[in-house]
C-alpha cells in the first residue's frame, strides 16, 4: 500500500471515531487505536490482546517494561494500562527533551513509544527511521492532529 493510502485510511478512521469534522483523537485514543484497533476508552476485546512478542494491554507494552512501572497485573484494565503507558511516555519524552532540547511532536511521540531504541540509535531523526516504523508513526500523528 502506498503512503498516500495510509493517510486516507487514517482520515477515514478519524472521521468514524471523531465524527464528520475529523476531530483529533487524544494520544491515549490514538495509541490504543494504532496498537490494537481499540475504538473506545471503555473496556473491550482489545484489552486482552497479546502481541506476537508477548506485548500486553491495548497499548501493547512489553511485560518486562510493564513490571518496571507497576506491580499490578491488571493489564486488561484500560485505566491501569493507560496509567502505565503515561509513565512510560513521560520518561521517554523527558529523555528526548534532554537529548534534543525540545518536546517531541506527535510523530516523534509514537516513535518514542513503539521503537525507542531504534529512534535513539538514529539520533532522534525521524527521516532516518525504518520506513515501516515511520508509516505507523505518521498514521498515529494524523489521528492526533486531525482537524487541527
Amino acid at each position: 500500500m502506498k503512503a498516500g493510502k495510509y493517510f486516507i485510511l487514517t482520515v477515514v478512521a478519524a472521521w468514524i471515531v471523531g465524527g464528520s469534522d475529523c476531530a483529533a483523537l487524544s494520544i491515549q485514543e490514538s495509541l490504543a487505536m494504532i496498537e490494537t484497533g481499540a475504538t473506545s476508552l471503555s473496556k473491550g476485546k482489545w484489552d486482552h490482546t497479546r502481541g506476537s512478542s508477548g506485548e500486553i494491554s491495548r497499548f501493547q507494552i512489553m511485560p518486562e517494561v510493564w513490571r518496571r512501572y507497576t506491580k499490578s497485573s491488571s493489564w486488561t484494565n484500560p485505566e491501569v494500562a493507560w496509567s502505565v503507558a503515561e509513565k512510560i511516555i513521560s520518561d521517554r519524552v523527558k529523555e528526548f527533551k534532554a537529548k534534543v532540547g525540545r518536546v517531541p511532536d506527535p510523530l516523534e511521540i509514537y516513535l518514542l513509544w513503539n521503537k525507542p531504541g531504534h529512534f535513539a540509535a538514529n539520533k532522534y531523526k525521524f527521516y532516518l527511521v525504518d520506513r515501516s516504523y515511520l508509516l505507523r508513526a505518521r498514521r498515529f500523528a494524523n489521528l492526533v492532529t486531525a482537524g487541527r
